[in-house]
């Protein structure tokens, strides 16, 4: 009996409990980045076999699926940040091929380079602000 196919989408939005509490950590890097005034969101279907997250860049050459230089702009989120994976299961997993911020998954930094599984809700913070979570359409 063939599986029945699982269709999956993430919200893309600002986080304000993260932006607190990662604030300590980036005043000893640099200076201050100022919460978006207007925070939006946005919702994106997954499809093939992987969506890579970042933001766009013309020089060199490089259109994630997940674009994360639309307004508001994250200053924290790396041109390639992480790459979500599909699975033969039909679920999804995240891998950050060494950001230089790193990423979380549920409140916990996923090492480079290592693919970790998700789930239905659970939420990947990155850069200064951003929050994705993932759901089961």
């Amino acid at each position: 009996m063939p599986a029945l196919a699982v269709s999956w989408t993430v919200l893309v939005a600002s986080d304000r409990s993260y932006y607190d509490r990662m604030k300590s950590v980036r005043d000893q890097r640099g200076p201050d980045v100022p919460f978006p005034v207007n925070p939006s969101e946005r919702r994106i279907r997954l499809a093939g076999s992987q969506m890579r997250i970042g933001r766009r860049s013309a020089t060199r050459e490089l259109k994630p699926e997940i674009d994360l230089a639309e307004q508001p702009v994250d200053p924290g989120v790396s041109r390639l940040h992480a790459v979500l994976i599909a699975t033969a299961e039909g679920t999804w997993s995240i891998l950050d091929p060494g950001s230089a911020n790193g990423t979380q998954l549920n409140g916990r930094e996923i090492p480079p380079g290592e693919r970790i599984p998700l789930h239905e809700g659970d939420r990947i913070n990155l850069g200064a602000w951003t929050v994705i979570s993932m759901h089961r359409a």
